[in-house]
């Protein structure tokens, strides 16, 4: 096998390259203007500089976007520019020169290292630092809004009673995953499981779905119980049954 590089192999080479950036450029415009268009609102009400979208945000956004696919899309690129090889009969030429299909993996490999060390470079300088202006970003325009005990809420709404929510939406007034538990001397004694607790205006209360209790009489023995209730925040006792 001659390793010296020939006018062929920078030819294939050349063209490996070019195909992998322009590919990785298009779908990296496409993801931008999803990404505008699904952020927008939160610029906008967060009054987010134009420099500071453009440099501190997306310039950032590129280099994370790129490591993160370069390997499906030098996958994409072998098959996208090969067949376009195949299709102008470059193929036959090469192989009719008396070149092997071993030889000519030799620039594919070259290029797949190229690439290779590109991501490498990526992710052991210039990533870190990009991640962590585009944080930043993200914290200080785009989540800003966002309320940040919405999700995995722990509350102590009493002595001894404990509530953990895994999420909840605004949007309906729903907790998801909602749990209540009663410690009394440091042992768990009681603890209400539902998947959600819906707030019901008509009452002041929480209205649970597909829930059941859990009431733990020692080490070695609990009792599981349901009965039609619902949760009310207001009064002496925190759980109040209905009928």
């Amino acid at each position: 096998m001659n390793f010296p590089l020939k006018k062929l192999d920078w030819y294939i080479m050349g063209r490996f390259i070019m195909t992998f950036f322009v590919a990785l450029l298009l779908i990296i415009g496409i993801v931008i203007i999803f990404d505008v268009s699904e952020k927008i609102d939160n610029f906008v009400a967060n009054e987010a500089p134009l420099k500071a979208i453009v440099v501190d945000y997306y310039l950032n956004f590129i280099p994370y976007f790129m490591n993160m696919f370069s390997p499906l899309f030098v996958f994409i690129t072998v098959i996208f520019f090969t067949s376009k090889m195949a299709q102008n009969s470059e193929i036959v030429a090469i192989l009719s020169c008396g070149i092997s299909f071993h030889r000519m993996m030799v620039p594919y490999i070259l290029s797949a290292a190229i690439i290779a060390l590109m991501s490498l470079g990526l992710n052991l300088i210039i990533i870190p630092q990009a991640n962590e202006t585009r944080q930043i970003f993200e914290q200080t325009y785009v989540k800003k809004l966002a309320n940040l005990a919405s999700s995995n809420v722990h509350y102590q709404i009493s002595p001894g009673e404990f509530v953990f929510v895994e999420s909840f939406s605004t949007w309906n007034n729903t907790a998801y995953k909602f749990t209540l538990e009663r410690i009394e001397n440091n042992r768990l004694v009681s603890k209400l499981s539902a998947e959600t607790a819906v707030w019901d205006s008509t009452f002041s209360g929480w209205r649970l779905n597909k829930y059941f209790i859990r009431d733990y009489v020692d080490d070695t023995d609990d009792n599981i119980w349901m009965i039609p209730m619902t949760i009310s925040a207001a009064g002496s006792s925190w759980i109040r049954l209905s009928t």
